[in-house]
């Protein structure tokens, strides 16, 4: 909502408003959030290899911060959900199938 009123507004009334505002905190134009979800898509990408190519875990970038929403928090999956998507986790033990979810999410820092 508050992208479209923006999008919408004349740029003197978007300058006026923009001086009185904290930059940080004001709504983004579609322009600015397709941004942001370019370079977390970029980093996401980059990290993906790294972890393919590498021996141990590398950590998961966080994504661009939005104005407005508090930090995303990584999504949970549940061991058992995940053993019904992935046959890679079918057949191993619980802790085996833990660890290997754990790698593959990112959480096994």
């Amino acid at each position: 909502m508050n992208t479209a009123i923006r999008n919408n507004m004349p740029d003197s009334e978007l300058a006026v408003n923009n001086a009185k505002a904290d930059s940080t905190k004001a709504a983004w134009s579609t322009l600015e959030s397709m941004l942001a979800t370019v370079i977390d898509e970029i980093r996401l990408s980059r990290w993906a290899y790294a972890q393919t190519h590498s021996e141990s875990t590398v950590p998961k970038p966080d994504p661009v911060p939005r104005p407005g929403l508090p930090a995303r928090a990584g999504r949970l999956i549940r061991l058992e959900d995940a053993q019904k998507i992935d046959p890679r986790l079918r057949g191993l033990s619980e802790r085996e199938a833990q660890e290997m979810l754990d790698r593959m999410t990112g959480r096994g820092r």
